[in-house]
């Protein structure tokens, strides 16, 4: 498949065939290029389904796990959940919550959100290791995870809104 071609399917949304032929190129293309390709369609709404299913190298998981954390700005949950469990499934997940926790000061909301996710991606073993226990624990320390907003209104109705939302 010419690269080419490649690109311009890119360029939309891709359907499962489209996806299932990229896939294929990108796991038989050198690393060089598969860095490349995926480097610059980051943004596509398919680059971490394409990198789940083509990377198996650790380099380049590192490198993209990396970037997807340092890509979350504010309090993205499903931004956050996605590039989380690309971390877990592709470097592991003590690998992954150490990266996350070095992130602590830099990118608190990216930590609470990860600490939502990573009970749900972990076995009940994981969730007990000392790295995600300690993780949790800082995080309590430093009060940066978020309670749930709860309002009552007078009629005695309870709503429940954005952790992170405007008050």
């Amino acid at each position: 498949m010419p690269p080419d071609e490649i690109h311009q399917l890119m360029l939309k949304p891709l359907e499962s065939r489209d996806f299932n032929r990229i896939a294929k190129w990108l796991r038989q293309a050198s690393s060089a290029e598969r860095m490349e390709f995926l480097n610059l369609h980051f943004t596509h709404s398919s680059f971490w389904r394409l990198a789940t299913s083509c990377i198996n190298n650790r380099a380049e998981a590192d490198t993209f796990f990396n970037k997807g954390l340092d890509d979350i700005s504010s309090a993205q949950s499903q931004k956050t959940k996605i590039c989380v469990q690309f971390g877990v499934s592709k470097l592991g997940a003590k690998r992954a919550i150490s990266i996350i926790g070095s992130r602590i000061d830099s990118q608190p909301y990216m930590v609470d959100m990860a600490l939502y996710w990573l009970p749900t991606m972990l076995d009940r073993e994981q969730r007990a290791a000392a790295g995600f226990v300690s993780l949790l624990k800082e995080a309590e320390e430093k009060n940066i995870i978020k309670p749930v907003k709860r309002t009552v209104s007078a009629n005695g109705r309870i709503t429940y809104s954005d952790r992170y939302g405007s008050d």
